[in-house]
């Protein structure tokens, strides 16, 4: 087993066999031996601690995402290496599961692949009966240091770096590319672009002519969209624009109040698409960063006598924004506070609020299911 150590040590380390075996006045030949015989181990260890920060090429793969109610098709789409070579996105299927939610996996090429610098995508938006088109340069650097880095997840219980690469394409042309970690612990937003209108020939999605273009889109969304949905898409129209405004960050933390709080929270996503884990409290780091407004949060709640229970909130979009435009538009700091309080009649509720110094507002329209917990859990 080799115990990985800071540079520093190893060169202290290094340092002291040679000066020992000075200082053991033998011939210039057991010196050198001796050195020549530890030169291998700490060769071996420094390579073993430092592989992942200093190799460039990754076992990832690509895959595609699409906002749920708004069924897109990728018509094609390719990663491009700094270098030569290519991987191509995920394409030729109806995608609508969710923003920043992976939808297929190809394995194919090798296992080790460099990590792309550039993006060329072709997609049909079908609420929209309109093509895009557009060719992106992707922070490569930015994306090589956090494959490079990785993160330690409390979730997996190690460490571990991304592993899926995900291309995101939204109507009125909004693309976005994710960073998606093994188990799905982090999901980091990378990069955000806009894709132009485009004249692509409708045979590559339908090469039929027994049904027309405008039949087989009504077929389409009819069948990959809610009733309820359809309903609103009628009634309001595609809200173009929309996922840029989930991008917006703002500067807020959790708070949790009325109980011992929980260590973890264990899964926060986000609207934009991402998703993470955070400690409670938080760090400083963490505390200063700004954040996407969140969908989901998940932590488990630890309560008199032992009990615990693992809470899921699932935030109403339109109710949550508006309280974050009220409360934190002008840059202001926000709390999101879970609450837990026994009142007069001795039994426990729960609220949730967002607040900054003058004021406050309940997300009253908050889903929240919660269960029980194992102990070792």
């Amino acid at each position: 087993m080799i115990i990985c150590t800071s540079r520093r040590t190893i060169h202290l380390a290094s340092h002291h066999v040679l000066a020992t075996a000075a200082r053991a006045s033998e011939s210039t030949m057991r010196v050198n031996r001796l050195a020549w015989l530890a030169a291998p181990f700490f060769l071996s260890l420094l390579t073993a601690c430092g592989a992942t920060s200093m190799t460039t090429k990754f076992d990832w793969l690509a895959t595609e995402s699409a906002p749920k109610d708004y069924p897109m098709e990728i018509v094609k789409g390719d990663l491009f290496y700094p270098d030569s070579g290519s991987l191509y996105v995920p394409d030729r299927k109806r995608i609508r599961h969710g923003w920043g939610t992976p939808i297929s996996t190809h394995v194919v090429g090798a296992d080790l692949k460099p990590l792309p610098e550039r993006l060329a995508i072709t997609y049909f938006s079908y609420t929209e009966n309109q093509f895009y088109q557009g060719r992106f340069d992707l922070p490569y650097e930015k994306i090589l240091a956090l494959f490079q880095q990785g993160f330690y997840s409390p979730n997996e219980k190690k460490h571990i770096t991304y592993r899926k690469i995900v291309v995101g394409v939204a109507p009125g042309g909004t693309v976005s590319v994710w960073l998606l970690s093994e188990g799905a612990s982090r999901v980091m937003e990378v990069f955000s672009g806009q894709a132009e209108k485009a004249d692509i020939d409708w045979t590559r999605i339908m090469d039929n002519p027994d049904i027309t273009r405008e039949e087989f889109i009504r077929l389409e969304i009819e069948e990959s969209i809610s009733p309820e949905a359809l309903q609103a898409l009628k009634k309001n129209g595609v809200p173009l624009g929309l996922w840029q405004t989930y991008r917006k960050r703002y500067d807020w933390q959790p708070l949790f109040t009325g109980l011992t709080p929980p260590e973890l929270i264990k899964r926060l996503r986000y609207f934009n698409g991402e998703r993470e884990f955070l400690y409670y409290p938080l760090d400083e780091a963490n505390a200063a960063a700004l954040r996407p407004i969140p969908k989901e949060m998940r932590f488990v709640w630890e309560w008199p006598k032992g009990r615990r229970l693992l809470f899921e909130l699932t935030f109403n979009e339109a109710e949550i924004f508006a309280a974050f435009q009220q409360l934190g538009e002008q840059g202001q700091p926000i709390k999101l506070e879970m609450r837990m309080e026994v009142k007069e009649d001795k039994k426990t509720y729960f609220s949730v609020l967002l607040r900054n110094e003058k004021e406050a507002i309940s997300l009253k329209r908050t889903n929240l299911e919660n269960y029980g917990v194992k102990s070792q859990e």
